[in-house]
């Protein structure tokens, strides 16, 4: 956890969309977080698969 919570505190993307969801849904950013982490439990294999290759390639490329 410690490292997802650096990546909050380093990513300036990362901070500013968790932010602008819990302003916009009233949660705490804790609570963002954890509504994320069950989205993800929701998606199929294959979406989440599709998903981590890009995020991945965002960081290779240094997007995040």
């Amino acid at each position: 956890m410690t490292r997802a919570s650096t990546a909050m505190g380093v990513s300036p993307i990362i901070k500013e969309l968790v932010q602008k969801k819990a302003l916009a849904t009233r949660l705490t950013l804790k609570e963002i977080i954890y509504v994320g982490i069950l989205a993800i439990d929701k998606l199929e294999e294959k979406r989440w698969q599709e998903w981590i290759n890009q995020v991945h390639q965002m960081q290779v490329i240094g997007e995040i």
